[in-house]
């Protein structure tokens, strides 16, 4: 593979060719212009966010009189999607102590509805949002209102699946629809069909029934002849549907279904997935991807930045003309990603990478293909996630050891979360193959670990697996017998090769990336695009960029399970709920391994 170095990548990308960057982009319901540093609307407080939470903490101390509570809004929003919930409770009584105005007392309750929807609040969060006169409200506070209360009514519905709440959540989009502008408008109703899609037919035809409002009969009918599984029964159902609600919201939908057209569509695609076909779809050349990452905020440089390069890289390296949209996760919420997405057209999405944010991204409804960096609440059709974290490395270290033969494993890890995550790990695909659970041994100090490891029959062991880092893995291996096998996996891992910790774990088996494990002219340019990259920006990288070339095989590899991808960051396959399996690069430490 011929590579080019980074600072020619990013001249290269900065000039857009073949590929139609827009790192920056922002899309809302109310699109307005940024706000500059003293004057600020209401409107503009409640559009898209454009600055940094540091920035908008200026504009509140700079801003004029009338400036200062809409912009007091602002960093209040910015705060809660950085999850900077201090700072954002904080704003949030102040905008209650100054709000002079019902209106002013009803914005500070609308965001701190947000703010409890984002803490996963969701009862507290519709209990203020009640308190809110909703007749009041100006177009741009109306807008946002029924788009937090839609979602805090969804996210109810799915905790408790009363079928109340969606019809709630529903007639709050149906409301939402007198306050955005007609593209927009498409997207809201494709959100509300697709919503009611989460009750099963018999009960959209109880609804049905009971219901006499036109407006929403024609969003529950609509919903119960997309529900078809074949695409023929569709066809045929949309010509009545067409002449009973000829003025409908969702009008354009049934005329792309009569067409032939996936009438989900994916929130506004002009080609993708149709939700209800079970049909798999790869990314094509000449598609529209939409990237979602931390672009700023504490997690642009250790996950964004990292991330961005890599599909940048990927990118080049196929000479694609794919039509790319970086979105800054960081700056917008998901409702206002996910609008953005349903008016450009996107038909896959990439990223996010922050947990909290790809549970965010499936609230909204999106049926768009996805590869998300996350293990995501739930699965769903078309979502495939890369698992990064400690169960997943347990998983892969218990399958090597039995595959090596070994019957009597014991597993050493910390006292913390992530050491019994690990340890679950390991256990559950363990127990798959072998009646006999392993032996698990903890630590809570790595200054005591001797201690602490005197009970554990390290001595009946014939492999050990530790999960810990790489200085902690070296203390432990003082109390281990010399002569049992030794096995670890990410945790352990520095990202420097023959570095001084690994040659002082050598003779053990390390299972991770190949793209950690061996040396290249791509991985040489990374290390001098961001001098500081850890093992774990390294592997972030790795899986950004094969995320580019598995979204293009997606369909080869559903037809074969068997086969892979083989990726920088392994191989690579399709695996159950949409897990994407790595299987890593064993090495045994040393001077002597080859990394090349």
């Amino acid at each position: 593979m011929t590579v080019k170095s980074f600072k020619q990548r990013l001249k290269w990308s900065a000039l857009a060719v073949a590929l139609s960057l827009s790192l920056n982009a922002c899309t809302s319901t109310t699109s307005t212009t940024a706000p500059n540093a003293s004057t600020v609307s209401t409107t503009q407080a409640f559009s898209s966010l454009e600055l940094s939470t540091a920035q908008y903490q200026a504009m509140v101390q700079s801003a004029d009189a009338d400036s200062r509570f809409p912009a007091m809004v602002l960093l209040a929003r910015s705060a809660i999607v950085a999850q900077d919930y201090v700072t954002a409770e904080a704003t949030i009584a102040q905008m209650k102590a100054e709000a002079i105005t019902p209106l002013q007392q009803d914005e500070a309750l609308l965001i701190e509805g947000l703010m409890c929807m984002h803490q996963g609040k969701n009862t507290d969060a519709l209990f203020i949002l009640n308190r809110i006169n909703t007749a009041t409200l100006p177009t741009a506070v109306a807008s946002f209102y029924y788009q937090v209360s839609s979602n805090v009514k969804n996210n109810l519905f799915r905790e408790t699946h009363r079928v109340e709440q969606l019809l709630q959540a529903t007639n709050d989009r149906i409301k939402l629809l007198n306050y955005v502008n007609p593209e927009t408008q498409r997207t809201v109703a494709l959100q509300i069909e697709q919503g009611l899609q989460q009750l099963p037919a018999s009960e959209l035809t109880v609804q049905l029934n009971q219901n006499s409002d036109p407006l929403l009969k024609g969003f529950i009918e609509f919903a119960l002849l997309d529900s078809s599984q074949s695409q023929k029964v569709k066809q045929q159902l949309v010509q009545g549907w067409q002449s009973k609600y000829p003025e409908h919201p969702l009008s354009f939908a049934a005329e792309n279904l009569a067409a032939g057209i996936a009438a989900s569509s994916n929130l506004g695609a002009a080609s993708g997935l149709d939700a209800t076909s079970g049909q798999v779809v790869s990314l094509k050349e000449g598609d529209r991807l939409a990237v979602l990452l931390p672009l700023s905020g504490r997690f642009a440089a250790s996950v964004g930045e990292p991330a961005r390069l890599g599909i940048l890289a990927a990118l080049q390296d196929r000479n694609s003309n794919l039509k790319v949209t970086f979105y800054d996760t960081n700056r917008m919420t998901m409702e206002e990603i996910a609008s953005a997405l349903g008016q450009n057209g996107t038909n896959f999405i990439i990223g996010p990478i922050l947990k909290p944010e790809v549970d965010a991204l499936l609230s909204t409804n999106i049926t768009l293909p996805a590869i998300v960096f996350n293990q995501p609440a739930s699965p769903r059709e078309q979502l495939y996630y890369y698992n990064l974290g400690p169960d997943y490395e347990g998983a892969l270290a218990a399958s090597k050891i039995y595959h090596d033969g070994h019957n009597s494993p014991v597993v050493i890890a910390p006292e913390s979360t992530r050491g019994q995550r690990a340890i679950n790990g390991f256990t559950q695909v363990w127990q798959q193959a072998n009646t006999n659970g392993p032996i698990t041994c903890r630590y809570a100090d790595i200054n005591t670990v001797q201690a602490a490891l005197t009970t554990c029959p390290l001595n009946n062991a014939d492999a050990i697996y530790i999960n810990a880092t790489a200085s902690d893995v070296i203390k432990v291996r003082g109390v281990l017998p010399d002569n049992t096998p030794l096995y670890l996996t990410d945790r352990s891992y520095m990202g420097l090769n023959h570095s001084s910790g690994e040659l002082a774990l050598a003779g053990a088996f390390l299972g991770d990336m190949p793209w950690l494990l061996t040396d290249n002219a791509l991985k040489k340019d990374l290390m001098a695009t961001l001098p500081q990259a850890d093992a774990q920006v390294q592997r972030i990288f790795a899986s950004a960029y094969d995320s580019i070339n598995l979204a293009f095989n997606l369909e080869r590899l559903h037809q074969d399970r068997a086969d892979v991808l083989h990726g920088i960051s392994g191989d690579l396959q399709i695996g159950s709920n949409g897990i994407i399996e790595m299987a890593p690069m064993w090495v045994r430490l040393g001077a002597q391994r080859p990394v090349n």
